[in-house]
């Protein structure tokens, strides 16, 4: 599926923020639980974010890693959400969600 979307996430991570966005937007996802120090690790998904951390995602065959990276994209991706502002407003909505990080 072009538009399949796959969450890579440890219930004990970041990826709470993410799972947010990922719902906000209404998007539909398969979630992929990983385990520190074990399939975080391995090669599989070293394959997926060769840092070795959670969270991720795999959308249309794009890999995007960090949580504020993730939900700006997210964001964009899907627009119908409403989730970031139009254009000239985006300098302090990208300061913020940034500084955030």
């Amino acid at each position: 599926m072009a538009d399949e979307l796959i969450f890579y996430t440890h219930p004990q991570s970041r990826g709470r923020i993410v799972r947010w966005a990922l719902e906000e937007v209404g998007a539909s996802y398969d979630t992929q639980l990983v385990e520190y120090g074990t399939t975080m690790k391995g090669e599989d998904y070293l394959g997926i974010n060769p840092m070795g951390k959670v969270p991720a995602i795999v959308h249309g065959g794009r890999v995007v890693t960090e949580c504020a990276a993730i939900c700006a994209y997210l964001a964009e991706a899907f627009p119908a959400a409403g989730l970031a502002p139009v254009a000239d407003e985006r300098a302090d909505y990208y300061r913020w969600l940034f500084f955030a990080a």
